[in-house]
Parts: C-alpha cells; sequence; structure tokens
C-alpha cells in the first residue's frame, strides 16, 4: 500500500470531508449484508456522480494540497480519485456541510430550542416611516442602545450618526432626520447600519441588536420604510439549518459519550435512544455527566477559559508567612528532613518535597474544583462566584487552618468545600523567625486575624495570582478577564484604540477625563476597584501593615509629588470609586463579594456561561461578527454570527429560567442542550448555497480530539493508556501518559495541539505535520501490545477488541475472510461510529490492506510473532499486566511506578507466542491503520 493510500483518511478531513458511512450510522451495532445490485440506469447515473466528484476533489485538492495534514508524508503526493477515500461513497447524493456529495439517509430532525417569542412588538407591514420610529425604534433601540455611544462627546461621537438624547426637547424628530440624512448621504447605508448593530463591519460598541430580533426586524422595517435598500435572499439566521440533516439519536450520543464520559456508550444507553425522541436523547447525555471522565471534562474545559493551571507550581509562596498553619508545618518538615540529613530540607526531604506538592496542586486547583462541584452537584451555576467558601484538598485545607472532613486525609485529588480559617494579615504584632535562612516559623501570629470573605472563583489564590496586578495596572488586567470570562465582553475589542497624536498627548489623567480613554476604563476601573483588597501576589491587604493592599509607590510616590493618598484608604483617589454598572461598591471590606452578587444578577452572566462552555463541546469558538465588509466571507461570516447570537440569546434566556420546567441555572442541563443543538448534530445539507456552506463551516463536523481525549478514547477502546506512569504522593496515585500529564505537561500533550495555560493557550484545532507523526506513533506504539495482549494473555470472549475471530483465520483459510471482514465491520463501528457493510468500500480498503501484508509477512517472516520484531514494549503501560501479573510494577523512593523487568520477563517466558499462520501481526498493522484514520482521530 503506497503512502498516499495510507494519509488520503486525513487528508479528506482536512478537507472538511464527512464520511458516507459516518452519515448512515444507526442506534443498533452494524449487520453484515450485501446491498442488492443495481440497475443499469443507477449505475450509469452513480458513474457520472463520481466523475463529476473526481472533477471536484481535484479542483479542491489543487489548491489546498499543500496545506493539507496527510498523516504519513511531508511533500504532496498526486492527486487520487475520490472512489479511494473511505470518506466518499457514490450512492444517495447529497452534499456534506463542506459542500462534497454525501448520502445522507438519516432523516432531518426538528431541534428543541428554549421556548421564546422572538416576534412579539414587531411593527406591522405597511406602518409608515415614522410611525415605526416612534413606536418601535426610537426608545428601545436608539436610546436604550444607539445614544450609549452615538452622542456629542461619547465614544462614537465623531461619527456619521450621532443622537441626541431623550432629555433633549425635540430628540425624536432631531434622530428621525439624522437617520435619514445618513440613508441620503450613503450609498448602501441600511446595510451598513444593518450590519454595524450585529456587531460587523468594525462596529467598536460590539452587539447590540441580534439578528431574527424583534428589535432587528423593527430596524429593518424601518430602514425600508424610509427608503433604505437592504440585501435580500440568500439564507438568514431564522433559514440557515433549512435542509440540513441532523445526527442520528446514536451518533449524537456517541459523541456525547466520548467527549462527556470519555468512554463509548453503553448497550443501554443506546437501547435507551432507539425511539429517536429528544426527550429521552436529553436523558442519556445527561446520564453520561457523572463520574471521572466527567470531572475530567469539567477541569479541563474550565481551565482552558481561567488558565489557572500555569500556577500550579507556586500559588503560596515559601515566604509567605499569612498562612499561619502552612508557615508552621513547613518549619517542622524542613526540621524533620535537617534531622534525618539534608542539608536543603525543602529541595531534597521527600516528605517536605510531597507536602508541598499536594498544597499547590490544592490551591492551584481550587477555582476549577469549584466549578466541577458547582456543575457536579446540580447547584446553581451562579455559585462558581457567589460561593463563601473555597475548594481543597485535605494538605490545603490544613494550610488554611481549616477543620474539613475528607473521606481520605492523604488524597491529594479529594476535595472539598473549605475555608481560609487562620489568615494573619501581618503588622509589627506578628513575629516570625528566620531559622534556618529562608525557613520560616511565626511564633506569634499577632492581632490581625482575618474572616476571608470568599468570593468564589474571584479571589481563590490563584486565579489572583494568573491575572496579577502592578502599581500601573491596578487590578485592570483582573477587571477585563472578570468581564471577559463571567460577562463575555471583552473590553480591549469593544472600541478602537485612537492612533490621534493630539487625542493621546493628554496627560491630565487621561483616564479619568480623556474620551479616547475613557470608552474603555469608565466600565473597567470601577470593576478593577472592587479588587482593591487584593496585591500583586494575591494575598488579602499585604501593604501598609495589613491596612490595605496600595503599592508604596502610590502612597510614597518616589518623584517628590504629592499623593492623594489619605490614612485609611484602599483604593485609588485618582481612579474611579470601586463598583459596576453605574453602582458603587457599599464596603470596601466586602466589595468583591458585593461584585460577584451584581455579576450573577447581570443578564449577561447567563450569555456568558454558553460562551464559556461552547467551545469545550464544539471545539471552536463562537463566530465573531466579520469587520471587512469587502471581505467574500462576510456575508457568511455574518449569518453564521447572528445565527450563533440566536442561539445563544435562547440558551442564555433558557438557563436563566431552567430548562424544560428544570432549575434556573443549571449547568449540567445547559452542556446537554449545547450538545442537542443543531450547531453539534448537523452532518450534511441538500441545495447548493456557498453562503451558507460557509456559514456552516464548523458546525457538526467532526472536530480533532484534545491529547486527552484521544488518550481517554483509546484506553476506553483498548484498556491501554499510551506510556502510563504513575506518582503516589501521599500514597494518592496520579497517572500520567505521553498524551497527558498533570504535573508537569511532558511528553506529546503540546506536540499534538495541547496548551500549557501560559504561553499556548490556544488548542490545535487542524491537524499539522508533527501532529500527525505524533498520532502515526501513537498507534504503531499501540498495536502491538493490544492485539499481543488480546490474542496471547486473554481468552476469546474476555476481549475488548478481537473477540470472536482466531489466529487461524486468514484469507485463505475456509470462512476466513468472512471473519476478518466481520471483524472489520465490527471495528468500524466501535472506532468511528460507523455501519458499514462487509463489501463496503471501507472494508474493502482495510481487507485489501490486511492481504498485502498478510501475503508479505508468510513470504519473509517465520512462525513465531516476534518475528516481525514489532516495537511491542513492556513497559508501555505500567498497568499493562493488571489482571495477569500482580506485582509488575512497585514504587521507587520518589513515588513512581517501575515495571518489574524480572517479574515480567519470568510471565512472558510461560505465554506461548506462535503465529504460524501470520495472522496475529497482521491484525497488528491493521490496528494501526484503523487508529490513524481521521475518524479515530476526529469525535
Amino acid at each position: 500500500m503506497s503512502v498516499l493510500s495510507c494519509a488520503k483518511a486525513v487528508l479528506c478531513a482536512a478537507l472538511g470531508l464527512v464520511s458516507a458511512a459516518t452519515l448512515g450510522a444507526a442506534p443498533a451495532p452494524p449487520q453484515s449484508a450485501s446491498p442488492e445490485p443495481d440497475g443499469l440506469a443507477a449505475q450509469e447515473a452513480r458513474f457520472d456522480a463520481e466523475r463529476e466528484l473526481d472533477l471536484l476533489f481535484e479542483t479542491l485538492l489543487a489548491e489546498r494540497r499543500e496545506s493539507a495534514h496527510a498523516r504519513l508524508e511531508i511533500e504532496p503526493g498526486p492527486v487520487r480519485s475520490p472512489a479511494s477515500c473511505p470518506a466518499y461513497s457514490s450512492d444517495s447524493p447529497e452534499r456534506s456541510l463542506s459542500g462534497k456529495t454525501l448520502p445522507a439517509p438519516v432523516p432531518a430532525r426538528a431541534f428543541s430550542r428554549p421556548a421564546r417569542s422572538p416576534w412579539e412588538s414587531v411593527a406591522p407591514s405597511g406602518a409608515t416611516a415614522g410611525t415605526i420610529f416612534s413606536d418601535y425604534v426610537s426608545d428601545p433601540v436608539v436610546q436604550a442602545r444607539c445614544v450609549n455611544c452615538h452622542v456629542e462627546g461619547g465614544a462614537s461621537g465623531f461619527t456619521r450618526l450621532v443622537f441626541v438624547p431623550s432629555s433633549t426637547p425635540g430628540s425624536e424628530d432631531a434622530n428621525f432626520g439624522v437617520i435619514q440624512e445618513f440613508l441620503y448621504a450613503v450609498e448602501g447605508g441600511a446595510d451598513l447600519i444593518l450590519n454595524k448593530v450585529q456587531g460587523a463591519a468594525g462596529h467598536g460598541g460590539g452587539v447590540q441588536i441580534v439578528a431574527g430580533s424583534a428589535d432587528f426586524a423593527n430596524v429593518e422595517r424601518f430602514l425600508r420604510a424610509l427608503g433604505g435598500e437592504t440585501a435580500a435572499g440568500g439564507p438568514s439566521p431564522q433559514t440557515l439549518f433549512d435542509g440540513v440533516t441532523m445526527a442520528s439519536p446514536a451518533r449524537t450520543l456517541r459523541r456525547a459519550a466520548l467527549l462527556f464520559a470519555g468512554r463509548l456508550p453503553t448497550a443501554d444507553e443506546y437501547r435507551s435512544v432507539a425511539s429517536g425522541g429528544d426527550a429521552s436523547l436529553r436523558r442519556a447525555i445527561r446520564g453520561l455527566m457523572r463520574g471521572p471522565g466527567f470531572h475530567d471534562f469539567l477541569i479541563r474545559a474550565a481551565n482552558d477559559r481561567l488558565l489557572t493551571d500555569r500556577e500550579r507550581g507556586n500559588v503560596i509562596g515559601s515566604a509567605e508567612v499569612k498562612f499561619v498553619d502552612l508557615t508552621n508545618r513547613r518549619w517542622e518538615l524542613a526540621q524533620e528532613g535537617i534531622a534525618q540529613g539534608y542539608a536543603n530540607a525543602p529541595r531534597r526531604y521527600p516528605g517536605y518535597r510531597d507536602h508541598e506538592r499536594a498544597v499547590q496542586y490544592g490551591a492551584a486547583r481550587a477555582p476549577l474544583e469549584l466549578v466541577a462541584h458547582v456543575v457536579e452537584n446540580d447547584l446553581p451555576y451562579t455559585e462558581i462566584l457567589t460561593a463563601d467558601y473555597i475548594m481543597a484538598n485535605p494538605m490545603a485545607a490544613a494550610a488554611y487552618g481549616a477543620a474539613t472532613e475528607f473521606d481520605d486525609p492523604e488524597a491529594v485529588t479529594e476535595f472539598r468545600p473549605s475555608e481560609i480559617a487562620t489568615y494573619f494579615r501581618r503588622n509589627r504584632s506578628m513575629v516570625v523567625e528566620e531559622d534556618p535562612p529562608s525557613i520560616y516559623r511565626v511564633l506569634n501570629p499577632g492581632d490581625l486575624a482575618t474572616h476571608y470573605p470568599h468570593a468564589g472563583v474571584l479571589n481563590t489564590t490563584v486565579f489572583l495570582k494568573r491575572y496579577p496586578t502592578t502599581p500601573t495596572n491596578r487590578n485592570r488586567a483582573r477587571s477585563r478577564w472578570t468581564y471577559y470570562h463571567f460577562l463575555g465582553f471583552d473590553i480591549e475589542q469593544s472600541a478602537a484604540r485612537t492612533q490621534d497624536p493630539d487625542a493621546l498627548a493628554d496627560t491630565n489623567n487621561p483616564t479619568m477625563h480623556n474620551p479616547a480613554c475613557t470608552v474603555c476604563h469608565i466600565p473597567m476601573d470601577p470593576v478593577a476597584g472592587a479588587f482593591q483588597n487584593y496585591g500583586d501576589r494575591g494575598m488579602f491587604r499585604d501593604k501598609n501593615g495589613g491596612q490595605d493592599a496600595l503599592p508604596p509607590l502610590y502612597r510614597r510616590p518616589s518623584d517628590g509629588t504629592v499623593s492623594p493618598y489619605r490614612r485609611g484608604d484602599t483604593w485609588f483617589r485618582d481612579m474611579r470609586e470601586p463598583g459596576f454598572a453605574g453602582l458603587k461598591a457599599p464596603s470596601a471590606d466586602n466589595s468583591l463579594q458585593w461584585l460577584a452578587e451584581q455579576i450573577v444578577a447581570d443578564d449577561r452572566f447567563a450569555a456568558a456561561a454558553v460562551r464559556f462552555w461552547w467551545p469545550a463541546i464544539m471545539g471552536v469558538e463562537l463566530v465573531d461578527p466579520p469587520g471587512d465588509i469587502f471581505d467574500p466571507g462576510f456575508q457568511a461570516a455574518l449569518v453564521a454570527s447572528a445565527a450563533q447570537s440566536l442561539e445563544m440569546e435562547a440558551l442564555a434566556e433558557a438557563f436563566r429560567a431552567g430548562f424544560h420546567g428544570g432549575s434556573p441555572y443549571n449547568a449540567r442541563d445547559l452542556l446537554a442542550e449545547i450538545a442537542l443543538s443543531p450547531w453539534f448534530r448537523a452532518e450534511s445539507v441538500t441545495g447548493d448555497d456557498p453562503v451558507r456552506d460557509a456559514a456552516l463551516r464548523d458546525a457538526g463536523v467532526a472536530r480533532l480530539l484534545t491529547p486527552e481525549e484521544l488518550a481517554a478514547k483509546t484506553e476506553a477502546l483498548t484498556g491501554y493508556l499510551w506510556g502510563r506512569r504513575m506518582q503516589q504522593p501521599f500514597g494518592q496515585e496520579e497517572v500520567r501518559s505521553r498524551l497527558h500529564d498533570p504535573q508537569g505537561f511532558s511528553g506529546y500533550q503540546l506536540l499534538y495541539g495541547g496548551i500549557d495555560s501560559d504561553g499556548i493557550i490556544d488548542r490545535a484545532t487542524d491537524m499539522t505535520p508533527l501532529m500527525a507523526a505524533v498520532a502515526q506513533s501513537h498507534a504503531v506504539e499501540l498495536s502491538c501490545p493490544v492485539v499481543r495482549r488480546e490474542f496471547y494473555f486473554w481468552p476469546d470472549g474476555q476481549r475488548l477488541l478481537f473477540n470472536g475471530v482466531s489466529p487461524q483465520d486468514t484469507p485463505a483459510s475456509a470462512a476466513g475472510e468472512a471473519a476478518i471482514r466481520a471483524k472489520l465491520v465490527e471495528l468500524h463501528w466501535k472506532f468511528f461510529g460507523v455501519e458499514v457493510a462487509m463489501s463496503s468500500p471501507d472494508v474493502d480498503e482495510a481487507f485489501d490492506l490486511f492481504v498485502e501484508v498478510w501475503d508479505r509477512k508468510r513470504s519473509s517472516e517465520g512462525p513465531s510473532f516476534y518475528d516481525s520484531r514489532f516495537q511491542c514494549a513492556d513497559a508501555g503501560d505500567h498497568l499493562y499486566f493488571e489482571g495477569l501479573l500482580d506485582d509488575a510494577y512497585a514504587y521507587n523512593d520518589n513515588g513512581q511506578s517501575q515495571l518489574r523487568l524480572d517479574r515480567v520477563r519470568e510471565y512472558m517466558r510461560g505465554v506461548d507466542h506462535d503465529d504460524p499462520q501470520h495472522a496475529v501481526r497482521t491484525w497488528v498493522a491493521t490496528l494501526a491503520y484503523l487508529m490513524t484514520d481521521y475518524r479515530y482521530l476526529y469525535f
């Protein structure tokens, strides 16, 4: 088989193709049946369709072959016919979302959206422009939205649309005239206004009106009544999914199971959705949301947004003495180490190092574990900000001085709601001893015992350290990311930054007075002030003898100027007062708790939750409104953005009220509804509309698995985890692998598109040559030990993959071909979730590979399995011999697992590895082939 033949499946994925067999997935396991022969006319029509596809494929490939991520080659190879690609089938032509011809036998199903009435208060047809403006546009649109910026002295006071507020006499007539004059003077002005209000065409104010809403319809009708011409035709946000075929319940359930649970659905789960109703599918998907796999999904998804894992190694510094119990426990462990001869106990003494890692892990995971705790226990999602507790493991809880009870006091990964109970701000009353150097002991904690005002995620130490402050930044980074994560508002993108030197020449506190600056600082700085009690290291009131967190340079400027600081201040006098949305924080002592309550009461909080979780499910961010109206893809991006805004608005509305009569702000319900949305389930579309094709580019198309997801999928299918090692701090096992190392980000995690929460914060969404090489190594190094264990160590009937096929089943044996083809059908279902027949092109190609490898091996190799000299490392997974050899591995002094090779070799010598028919080793190559298929590497 040629290199290109092995690579073509990933190449098809690079072109955005969806497997024809995938579209035919059904709830039940596949049956091996041969299709009836077609008539002559049908065959001719099929051949015509294939020739048309050939031309289309060759054209597309010529344009994109340089960037296509073929899995095994570096230089582009010759163009191959689509007939050789498993993603193609010539029957029942219908286009996939990328525009290719594909069958779609699964009927389209209606999407159960949260109930809403989008057409309330729409102007009647035939109404005059004046009536529409007066009754439907002036107050709810111009005054409620536009006047905030498009007013003299406002952020958009320099544009051609400058309105007057309602407090000005005659404002309605004046504003009507402004729009009328704009349409007269600007060609295409009506479309430009409609684009701007949707956040497109470089609108600094972002999305103000969602297409498909009543306000949008009224503005459009008003502009038309005023004589403005608006674009017509093409898909709208409401009709975007017309003609789109949705995935079957079984296909949807399979994707959801891999995503939320890290496994495949059980037979009972498949049966539960066989009726095809949304209610049963919703229950089944929600039922997946429990257990370790779901917990891992929540932790990973939350960190992909908050990025707090960057600080896992050093959340609470060694010189930070305000956590009195932690400081004294560190001193005790250091003395133990010194007594045992460790001169540098913090670095060398295992007891100290293990405790330190456990504490830092507990402090670092606090915000992520809080999110998981809220979601898994069906608590109101608002509690991620309003929780009056902090999540902690046993070591972190002890460091905080909390009396939290745990199931296992030695379990590093067990988290419970806790509190920071013994936090002492430092003044002269605190007595600290440094003995030996750099090792501290609190002899007297002093008189500043502090009731720590917990505010959910916002004042966890690691969140504050991940988004630090400086004397000049003054908590603005914390404000920016609070808006971004929890209100879905990106302040940095909310207004264009002027390059006018005159506008930037103002030195009279421009953030307070210069309009070029105040447009961002008016919302940003009060929220920054709400963080007034937290310094650059995330400690509560860690300056000025524990009285505030203000930097010394503000109180005593180094240039000799007089500071505005006054005794008792906790915030900068030359900035806006702490607050939110025009309100002032009532108390400096708990301003962050007050802010959290204001945020969760804001309507934007629910929409921000949708935006927070959308990428974890869809693999891509929500589409932003396009900026350049001359971009060829502008209309498609605008339709996609508007349609997703409608989706987000509907989900947010139901999230606030409760889905289908459920409790408000239930996050598991929200996750299930996103997975039920057409954006997740779309598979193919009829018709020929390039705008619709481009707008649906990311809808439903299988996304690339993350390193963690690929590892979980492989373990669920094969029972093998690539490079698995165990770490045992405090008796708690933590699993590491080549695709996922929770502690050190080692192995291939970053090479395969993962993140480190620091310099690399965006996951790869497209396969690269380097990632393809990792995927190939993953498949090659796993296939041998997996096949060997199944055929030689596990009895038939207890295998995960190869039950029902024996080493004697070969292409030349009686019934051998049928057994091999039947197994390939089963593996296509298990690995790809597709139902194929024994004579399908997919099975034909895999069987041809099997025959080619088998012929080569029986003509050149001896009768032993090991004559192939595969890379069949015994140490590839330290749990490989689980259930076979009780003492296959042991822990060394550093708590790391090590394989006991003497015991392993003794066991292996007692196993017969004969393979006289060369079938077992042929399955090794075939399994590697299947595991490098793009359908295995994508959801």
